[in-house]
């Protein structure tokens, strides 16, 4: 088979740099299998003169057509991989080594044809689901053991050579990815025709080629190169939001089984496109401004985004709750490897299920911040009785929805179910919460302080329990009055009130007058960590008593205690002067080398300034018109997010102790 007969010339692709002799030696073998002698001195001449082993395939046309072979062995479900050169050098991480080098060669050349492009994304897609998953340090989704393969009760680990897997990962570069895509989507439109006509199948062959092998390489290789590449420099996002749209319009989705049976099985053929086109516009989304969202309508049109809306929402819907196969507590793992080969479909739908969820829940803050849309477009239909009866107890698959894709249910709807659960953890305390276990004395002058030092120590159950306070007065005498939940509800009134007032250091505020976390409070208070998890405690105290508290928060801190990231649209509530020149730098449209900007950023707390790298290195790389998107990320990642992570993680501790 062509496989095996690629794999001599593969493995010495692989090990060039050391063992070139070998290299001529295999590829003379391969050669002398296939093709005639005028060939084969024309190809040896082209290596003797300069060209790389990829460089002469892909002039010869051999990748065009060994390549259709590889395909069509995929297509027809052929189980042959080449054997493995050694554990560090496994046969097809060996060929798919060579095969993406080839491809960088044959896509650059001018004649490639959109059939080339097609073999070869089948090709590396199979070979790429067939990997291990390559870690980066800066890989959030990395986990002790994701490269592990489970068989039976052994567990095999899978270690690439380093220079195998640096070949690998190196060639799915920004080169790679546009030349690829340029091939794919040149001749389709990105602007959405009749509704009435679907997909040709030249689109759905593109779509679906591009879609398997994004969905196997974000699952395989490091991220943060790729998702950028394909945000901002490709029509990615457009030709899938136009192929998606027309599908749902005409309720007819292509199907993808026939070249992609081993990734879908008979799942939904809107899935493998949900699973790429969520993450990457969610990518694009973090660097958009309000006024290309909302007055520009970049890159969606406000009347798309609704139907964008409808269309997640209904997937999360199936997956969630519709199709129990989908949900993530299905009691079968799919985070490593072998679990990813034996339940492909349950690994893809859970996947799905994430990253349409984050999507949807990131277009419900646009919708928060500015509306464009119902919040009712944001409900789940099949939300009834029912559901919101299992949603209130725990461990159910209602209730997991509810944590997980909260938006779905309605608002009043969540009132309900959160009262009821308050209401069933009061009962279980039965009688333990008719008499208070704790009376504290409370000087009025030093509320915080009094309050920090007592209340601190306890634990969840006490702080859920009865508490009774008695106010000191100046002269350390108790003022008159007893304690029957009135005094109570003025301390946490009080307390709350001197708590977040930005004098004490702990929080500072907007120019609308909005608390958030003080970036500085460590060099105010020694203590400043406990503290905040002492303050995260007070609102979810009045919320379990059901006292109300006004406390005027930031958008993007409370985005914080959701565990969600914050982006360039949340800026300007925090500093709309830094807004202004990002934006600015944002729409540059000289040479930004001329402005001598480094990825580094000068902090300013309390009259003390301190300089911070945003990357490794940062002070010695410019920005440039190539990374300065990057540049603006982590700029408002480190004001937003970064600056605060410490504050906003013991604040949501102390408030998660009690609800």
């Amino acid at each position: 088979m062509i496989f095996q007969f690629l794999l001599p010339i593969t493995s010495a692709f692989c090990l060039r740099s050391w063992r070139c002799c070998g290299t001529l030696c295999m590829l003379g073998l391969f050669i002398q299998s296939f093709l005639g002698c005028l060939q084969i001195k024309v190809i040896l001449i082209c290596l003797y003169s300069g060209y790389t082993s990829e460089q002469v395939f892909a002039f010869q046309s051999l990748t065009q057509y060994y390549t259709n072979q590889m395909a069509l062995c995929v297509q027809n479900h052929a189980n042959v991989l080449p054997i493995d050169t050694s554990n560090e050098f496994p046969g097809y991480a060996c060929l798919l080594g060579h095969i993406l080098e080839t491809a960088r060669a044959a896509l650059s050349q001018p004649d490639c044809s959109f059939e080339m492009a097609i073999d070869l994304a089948a090709v590396t897609t199979f070979l790429l689901e067939s990997l291990p998953p390559i870690k980066s340090s800066s890989r959030e989704s990395s986990t002790v053991g994701e490269d592990d393969m489970t068989i039976g009760d052994e567990v095999v680990e899978i270690t690439l050579d380093d220079n195998l897997e640096r070949q690998i990962t190196n060639a799915v570069d920004s080169c790679f990815l546009l030349q690829l895509a340029n091939v794919l989507f040149g001749g389709i439109s990105t602007v959405c025709g009749s509704h009435n006509e679907g997909p040709d199948d030249k689109e759905v062959a593109a779509v679906a080629v591009a879609c398997a092998f994004l969905h196997v390489t974000f699952n395989t290789l490091p991220l943060e190169r790729i998702m950028t590449i394909l945000a901002y420099r490709t029509e990615l996002v457009p030709v899938l939001w136009n192929f998606m749209k027309r599908c749902h319009l005409n309720q007819k989705w292509s199907s993808f089984a026939e070249r992609f049976s081993y990734l879908l099985g008979d799942a939904p053929s809107w899935l493998l496109p949900l699973s790429v086109f969520c993450p990457v516009y969610k990518h694009m989304l973090m660097i958009v401004d309000n006024e290309e969202f909302f007055e520009e309508e970049k890159p969606l049109s406000l009347k798309d985004f609704r139907c964008l809306i409808v269309i997640l929402r209904q997937a999360l819907w199936q997956l969630l709750w519709v199709n129990p196969s989908a949900h993530p507590s299905s009691g079968k793992s799919v985070s490593n490897t072998f679990a990813r080969k034996r339940h492909p479909i349950e690994a893809t739908q859970n996947r799905v299920g994430t990253v349409a969820t984050e999507l949807l829940s990131q277009l419900q803050d646009w919708n928060s911040r500015q509306q464009f849309t119902p919040h009712t477009d944001f409900h789940a239909d099949g939300v009834n009785d029912f559901f919101i009866s299992q949603a209130a107890m725990e461990g159910t698959k209602a209730c997991d929805i509810l944590k997980q894709a909260p938006f779905l249910i309605p608002f009043t709807s969540r009132v309900k179910i959160f009262t009821s659960q308050l209401a069933s953890v009061r009962q279980r305390q039965g009688a333990h919460g008719v008499f208070p276990r704790n009376r504290f004395r409370i000087r009025r002058d030093h509320i915080l302080e009094d309050a920090y030092n007592q209340m601190s120590a306890l634990s969840g159950e006490d702080l859920r329990g009865l508490i009774r306070v008695t106010f000191v007065n100046e002269f350390g005498e108790e003022e008159a009055g007893i304690d029957s939940g009135g005094i109570f509800k003025d301390f946490m009134e009080d307390i709350t009130r001197a708590a977040f007032d930005v004098w004490y250091g702990l929080f500072k505020e907007t120019s609308d007058h909005l608390l958030y976390p003080n970036p500085g409070s460590g060099m105010i208070h020694e203590q400043h960590i406990q503290f905040f998890h002492f303050l995260g405690t007070l609102p979810a105290k009045a919320m379990f008593d059901g006292i109300l508290v006004d406390i005027p928060f930031t958008t993007f801190f409370l985005s914080k205690l959701k565990q969600n990231y914050n982006y360039l649209n949340d800026l300007p509530s925090l500093d709309p002067e830094l807004y202004r020149h990002v934006i600015y730098l944002k729409h540059y449209k000289g040479d930004i080398m001329e402005l001598e900007l480094y990825f580094v950023i000068v902090n300013n707390e309390y009259g003390e300034q301190t300089e911070e790298e945003l990357l490794a290195g940062g002070k010695n790389i410019h920005v440039t018109n190539e990374n300065v998107i990057i540049f603006i990320l982590l700029v408002s990642n480190h004001r937003l997010n970064f600056q605060i992570r410490q504050q906003s993680s013991h604040f949501l501790s102390g408030f998660q102790q009690l609800i």
